[in-house]
């Protein structure tokens, strides 16, 4: 019994073996519609021939029958078998494996539960079985997910949602949660009454012409026409008044809703709103004026007792037309852009997990493709698809005609469904396809007439299709690129041969630009011929390592020259997170009125209209006690926190945790558009306070070697630790911006901290004797940032003992001085700033690596 116990095991062993060997060699051989799989690779990136790509499929399917003898009762194979075949557009094979698969019900985890009814759906719908289709769907949306949600999960619940309750994406956070009854962003002219005309009953009234065909030239699609019970931007107005508690009857306060060439704002996205005379009236002369005059009307809705309205005249319209994100997310974002008054979004609508892209749509995307877009072009927001993913990820022939007929598929899909085309060839477009280099020998002879090609070829057919195009040199003139192409000739490139329709995405003069000169825009325009489309990469404050903790004022029009808005074409603020909205709102409040725009003001009402009132006064309250933390870049000690005082950091981070535990108790959308106070900043905090109490031998290792690490001060500054003299590195000196790595292998890398305008390091020494013999002398060693050599003040007890220029910008050299007695005490600290001037911007400032005191 025993020996038989014995072989059954071994057997079981080595058929687990095998399943894993042929399921590696299906990882090798893998078929699906992501551009990660080797089916795709071979076809498009490799180029195989078609043989070549039918002989992959065959060993893939070889391999699942294999893993179907070894396992003859596990259904996971089927439904793994059945996803291949489908994603091969083998239908008619996919079927049954699907079959197999769904019976086993939930003998399947729940990945393969999910994917072979997705699969089965899409053979129902391209059967025309729609009502079957959407029935697997919602199975797939009502998965409960234990820890993560993959994408699929996600693409149902969004499909399921808009085919059993189509405005519940108008509803998705319930905003505005703001009550100070004025818009977002804040309008150009606006005169406010004290009456108060109530909402309580209201009759909605839609008058106008039915023409809103000239949409399209601001930047929008024309759809629908407003007259209609049933338009969506009505519906809009009745969603939220309904839930802030308004009745329609006949008889209500009349709201009058009209789109009219005679409308009072003839400016481009325009509205009038007036509420006086116990009426409430909306204008505007086209349908994205009229959809910003109705999300306003929405937003000046007060509630705290009976929904009302107080009188008002409103004359608004945005300085820069084309505004949005671009955004690598697609949940509930239409809501989102409404009430921010966005004008454009960019988004990869193909998205997969782990930022991977599809190559091709199954039936069932496609229709939720369409719906976004028309979800979108509904209120007039232009939605433009991002193509990156079957450009890049891996990089693929543009040269190619097969890569050629399916980038015009992609666009010429998203055309019909009223979505305009992005192409990103931003940071993975070198070194160029071997094919590429053959047929053209650069990117400067091949890009622009590869998407000029394509954009007219779409337009031929879709004469109101837009096109947007982010180089991979889409920063400049500073910062020089390490690609194998020179910027300039690339970029003339476009001028010379782009469509000049096309926009061309620009994030300034470095890749996270915290601030943007006529110059550089200037120098910008004359190279691609048109003027650029700003697409922001930074958050123009530098704060907490360019994340927001809620409250934070963003700087963008104190940190862009004053007329930027009028050299650009448009701007986009790229992002990725909802919890990065206090920045992107504050974005859209200055792009829409920078004459108006305050940036305290509009983070306070960002905060309001997505989380409600309360919510910024305590996460400003607070930001000051975690930004302490900010030294330590995303939790990362350094020996500076060898000079804390870990009760203090305590203190500092009790703080912080009260602060958000007050938001969660009041946060109407659970704080997740302020999520980076918690999510980045808190658990950062925490790490560091940890690790001040309990340092790890590796951290105090690490403080160890600093503080040993004098071979640069003895070479350099004539540091003798045996006659006394003392070493203060960079990490551990106070303030700053630590920095690791900087130098070369010639020279050495050092650990240094940058000292901006504004900022100071401090560190301390001992005096020993006190009072010494004779006065020692400071030795700092630092280079400049800039060209120009930075001036500093040197402060010791709080007597300054240097102030002057000092410092050169390739090589670290110092700058020594005797410390007058008067300054000394027994312990001493010494603070080091840059010497401020009124303008801030590009200044040079130091970056220290140590200091020494030479007795």
């Amino acid at each position: 019994m025993v020996v038989a116990l014995a072989v059954c095991a071994a057997g079981a062993a080595t058929v687990a073996e095998q399943v894993a060997a042929v399921r590696a060699e299906i990882r090798s051989n893998s078929v699906d519609r992501s551009t990660a799989c080797h089916y795709y690779k071979a076809w498009f990136v490799d180029q195989c021939t078609k043989a070549e790509l039918d002989a992959l499929l065959a060993r893939n399917v070889a391999a699942y029958r294999r893993w179907m003898e070894l396992e003859p009762k596990n259904p996971a194979p089927h439904s793994e078998l059945g996803c291949v075949y489908a994603a091969a557009g083998k239908w008619d094979k996919a079927r049954p494996e699907l079959e197999v698969a769904i019976a086993a019900g939930k003998r399947l985890d729940l990945l393969r539960y999910a994917n072979c009814r997705w699969e089965m759906a899409n053979c129902l719908w391209k059967e025309g079985d729609k009502d079957g289709a959407k029935k697997l769907v919602a199975e797939v949306a009502a998965i409960e997910w234990p820890s993560w949600i993959p994408a699929i999960a996600n693409r149902a619940r969004y499909l399921h949602r808009a085919w059993t309750d189509p405005d519940a994406e108008l509803d998705a956070f319930k905003l505005p949660h703001s009550v100070d009854g004025k818009p977002f962003p804040t309008p150009q002219e606006a005169k406010y009454g004290e009456k108060k005309v109530s909402l309580a009953k209201v009759e909605i009234r839609v008058n106008g012409v039915r023409d809103a065909s000239d949409a399209r030239d601001e930047g929008s699609h024309a759809s629908h026409d407003p007259h209609v019970s049933q338009d969506p931007i009505i519906r809009l107005l009745k969603k939220k008044l309904t839930r802030f508690g308004s009745k329609f009857e006949k008889g209500g306060t009349p709201i009058e809703i009209e789109i009219s060439p005679d409308a009072p704002v003839d400016k481009p996205q325009g509205y009038s709103l007036d509420v006086a005379n116990g009426k409430v009236v909306v204008k505007a002369r086209t349908r994205l004026g009229l959809t910003y005059g109705v999300v306003s009307l929405i937003q000046c809705v007060e509630r705290r007792d009976i929904p009302s309205i107080c009188e008002m005249a409103i004359r608004d319209w945005p300085k820069c037309l084309v505004r949005g994100v671009t955004n690598y997310w697609m949940p509930d974002l239409l809501e989102y852009a409404l009430f921010s008054k966005m004008s454009a979004v960019s988004t990869m609508l193909a998205r997969t997990e782990n930022g991977v892209a599809e190559y091709t749509l199954a039936p069932i995307d496609r229709e939720r493709v369409r719906i976004v877009g028309e979800r979108f072009r509904d209120f007039g927001i232009a939605l433009y698809g991002s193509t990156r993913g079957i450009a890049m990820r891996p990089l693929v022939p543009l040269s190619s005609e097969r890569v050629w007929k399916n980038h015009l598929a992609w666009a010429r899909f998203q055309a019909s469904c009223g979505i305009d085309n992005t192409l990103e060839l931003d940071d993975e477009r070198f070194p160029l396809h071997p094919l590429d280099l053959k047929a053209a020998g650069s990117g400067a002879n091949l890009d622009a007439k590869f998407l000029t090609r394509l954009h007219r070829e779409v337009k031929k057919d879709y004469p109101g299709h837009r096109t947007m195009f982010c180089p991979p040199f889409y920063w400049g003139p500073d910062s020089k690129p390490n690609y194998p192409e020179e910027r300039e000739p690339y970029l003339k490139s476009l001028g010379d041969f782009l469509d000049k329709e096309i926009y061309v995405a620009w994030c300034g003069a470095s890749v996270k630009s915290d601030n943007m000169k006529e110059s550089e825009v200037e120098w910008e325009k004359g190279l691609i011929g048109r003027k650029p489309v700003i697409a922001h990469n930074g958050d123009c404050i530098g704060r907490h390592h360019f994340i927001e903790y809620g409250a934070d004022p963003t700087g963008f029009k104190e940190s862009h020259c004053s007329n930027i808005l009028d050299l650009v074409e448009g701007f986009f603020q790229n992002t990725s997170r909802y919890q990065e909205s206090p920045e992107v709102f504050s974005s859209m409040d200055w792009a829409w009125n920078p004459d108006g725009h305050d940036a305290t003001t509009a983070v306070r009402r960002t905060d309001e209209q997505l989380e409600g009132p309360g919510v910024y006064e305590i996460l400003r309250d607070a930001t000051p006690a975690l930004a302490y933390f900010d030294k330590y870049k995303f939790g990362k000690p350094h020996s500076e926190l060898f000079t804390e005082d870990a009760e203090a950091l305590s203190r500092r981070l009790a703080v912080a945790e009260e602060a958000w535990s007050n938001v969660l108790a009041i946060a109407k959308n659970k704080g997740l558009f302020v999520g980076d106070f918690s999510g980045i900043g808190l658990k950062c905090a925490r790490k560091i306070v940890e690790y001040r109490r309990n340092p790890p031998d590796w951290l105090v290792k690490q403080h160890e070697a600093a503080m040993a690490a004098t071979s640069f001060a003895e070479n350099e500054a004539g540091f003798d630790k045996a006659a006394g003299d003392q070493f203060v590195p960079a990490a551990a000196m106070a303030g700053g911006y630590y920095v690791e790595g900087i130098g070369d292998s010639k020279r050495g890398f050092r650990n240094v901290k940058y000292v901006r305008q504004g900022f100071e390091v401090t560190g301390s020494f001992e005096c020993d004797p006190f009072p010494p013999k004779r006065a020692p002398k400071m030795v700092i060693c630092a280079r400049s940032f800039l060209v120009e050599p930075p001036e500093i003040e040197v402060e010791v007890n709080g007597h300054v003992v240097f102030r002057g220029k000092a410092f050169k910008a390739y090589y670290f050299t110092n700058v020594e001085f005797e410390l007058p007695f008067d300054a000394l005490a027994r312990n001493c600290r010494f603070v080091i700033r840059p010497v401020e001037t009124p303008d801030k911007t590009d200044k040079p400032f130091p970056m220290i690596h140590y200091v020494v005191i030479k007795k």
